[in-house]
């Protein structure tokens, strides 16, 4: 099935005057936060360099990539996206700027950032969504228990600082995943003299927020300017309360691997759209929304600090080292772990137990959907 590579390859050619921005563009400005420039990109205040440029400078002295087999939010595709734009009319000349990276684990801080040029006017802000480190994923965890978490109002200070540098230009703000919720969080939180240089605000597959954040009169100022997009047996994108008008999208993986944008599919300048979430999607959103109903923004937080200290404890520091074995041993191991509260422990347990049944029936719907296509 066609993605995002696949569109850099057929409609690469098409400047923006010939077709406007479009979804699709805004998925690949949102990826691209993902790749590893190291210290390629210049800081807030400090110049620019074209995508064109970037691209030279990272394979100067390494091999040119080969196209991904399976495209995956992985450090090869990614390879394969900046040196696919970098050969593209469409993305080349776009200056790349304002990179701010910030990691902390004592504050449970992961923040990326940089600002991409599409032309003299229009800039889209490229927030990073969460890696593979756990300590994104704990301040991911942490939009459930307090009203601002350490990224978000690092996101409000990034758009701040950009909108003062380039102060003729508006703005587009996109991310995937975390990066989504940032996007939207700059945007509803800005004064109403940046909001009002804010063309359009993009979450792909972007967890939500606690409910005061959707009454607040500075998101009520933006939402007509906020697309949601989320694959068709989304889990991160339905968490929390969130706008209830979003785009569902077809994609070519199984269960939560859909939340990897190099997965939706593509047709034209558009991605192939669904009318409804599937229905393990749906009741993955019931389930953990009732766990989390059952306990106070307190007891959210004990539990989330318990959960990661648990994790740290057994030599983990990465989510991909979490493996279902890993989930099934931590399970079982718990109950005999005397140094946490019994009521934390018994949390933990019952989210373990709950996060495994809906990776494996999400898995499963997948399958027997692939089994019904073919």
């Amino acid at each position: 099935m066609n993605n995002v590579l696949a569109y850099l390859e057929w409609r690469g050619d098409l400047s923006f005057s010939q077709s406007g921005f479009n979804e699709v563009d805004n998925l690949i400005l949102s990826l691209l936060s993902y790749f590893d420039f190291k210290e390629m990109l210049p800081a807030p205040g400090e110049g620019e360099i074209s995508v064109e440029q970037a691209c030279q400078v990272y394979f100067h002295d390494r091999d040119m990539p080969a196209p991904p087999d399976e495209p995956a939010n992985s450090g090869r595709t990614l390879q394969w996206l900046l040196y696919a734009m970098a050969q593209c009319r469409r993305y080349k000349k776009m200056k790349l700027s304002c990179a701010v990276d910030i990691f902390d684990k004592d504050s449970a801080t992961q923040f990326y950032a940089l600002c991409i040029h599409i032309n003299r006017n229009r800039a889209y802000l490229s927030f990073r969504g969460t890696g593979d480190d756990l300590v994104g994923w704990k301040e991911d965890f942490l939009l459930a228990c307090i009203p601002e978490i350490p990224s978000q109002r690092e996101a409000l200070n990034y758009l701040e600082r950009v909108a003062a540098l380039y102060p003729d230009k508006t703005f587009m703000l996109g991310g995937h995943s975390k990066g989504g919720n940032l996007a939207v969080y700059a945007a509803a939180s800005a004064s109403e003299e940046i909001q009002n240089r804010i063309v359009s605000v993009w979450s792909n597959d972007g967890p939500g927020f606690q409910n005061e954040m959707l009454i607040s009169d500075g998101y009520q100022r933006i939402a007509f300017a906020v697309h949601h997009i989320v694959p068709k047996s989304s889990v991160v994108g339905m968490l929390l309360a969130h706008d209830e008008h979003y785009k569902i999208v077809d994609s070519s993986q199984v269960g939560l691997l859909q939340h990897d944008g190099f997965s939706w599919v593509v047709s034209g300048n558009h991605f192939i759209e669904l009318e409804e979430l599937t229905i393990q999607s749906v009741k993955a959103d019931r389930a953990i929304s009732k766990w989390l109903q059952g306990l106070s923004l307190e007891e959210r937080r004990q539990f989330v600090d318990c959960l990661f200290d648990v994790l740290y404890a057994s030599g983990v520091t990465t989510l991909s080292e979490v493996r279902r074995d890993k989930l099934k041993a931590l399970t079982a191991s718990l109950p005999h772990v005397k140094e946490i509260p019994k009521d934390s422990r018994e949390r933990i347990i019952e989210f373990l137990v709950l996060l495994r049944q809906i990776i494996r029936r999400l898995s499963i719907e997948s399958k027997l959907d692939r089994i019904k296509k073919h």
